[in-house]
């Protein structure tokens, strides 16, 4: 039962967007009744940080190869999820709890690769929010622009070429600045 109703609730972000996602729309649309989600999620926020687990779980940086090398890794595959479920990365901003688990582990692996670049934790700190708040805009950029109206392949692949030039870019200027 929690898996249909997962899904249910990812296709309903997917779909209409995290203004749409209520205990209601997504009962209905997993045929279930609204408190049964309650039973298994407790609230929204509890709904939403579940589906946040599944999209997010196999986001991680390559196990191997230089630090730069596998941040870059680390912000394409949290990229990819943020394109394909922007309604999910919208809701998590929007909600009140605090911030998931899987933000959480994703934001201590690009700390301790920073890190490993050579840069203080307070630097590194710092980085950790420029490189995730650029992913999020450039991503939801793409993804948005690409439902209303245009490509979403052309969009998403021309964001994409863009994206990997910026953050190409803001390492090189990190690389340089630590030196």
């Amino acid at each position: 039962m929690p898996a249909k109703i997962l899904a249910e609730a990812l296709a309903l972000l997917d779909s209409e967007g995290f203004e749409r996602l209520t205990m209601r729309a997504v009962a209905k649309r997993a045929n279930v009744n609204p408190m049964t989600i309650y039973h298994h999620f407790k609230d929204r926020d509890g709904l939403i940080g579940a589906l946040a687990d599944i999209v997010y779980a196999d986001v991680v940086s390559p196990s191997e190869g230089a630090a730069r090398f596998r941040i870059e890794g680390l912000l394409k595959a949290y990229r990819t999820r943020v394109v394909r479920h922007p309604g999910l990365t919208l809701a998590i901003f929007n909600q009140s709890a605090e911030l998931p688990d899987h933000a959480r582990r994703i934001t201590d692996n690009l700390t301790k690769l920073l890190e490993d670049l050579g840069l203080s934790p307070s630097r590194a700190l710092l980085w950790v929010h420029i490189l995730v708040d650029y992913t999020h805009g450039a991503a939801l950029a793409a993804a948005i622009g690409g439902r209303n109206g245009s490509s979403l392949s052309a969009a998403i692949d021309e964001e994409l070429g863009n994206y990997e030039r910026a953050i190409t870019e803001l390492l090189d200027r990190l690389e340089a600045w630590r030196e």
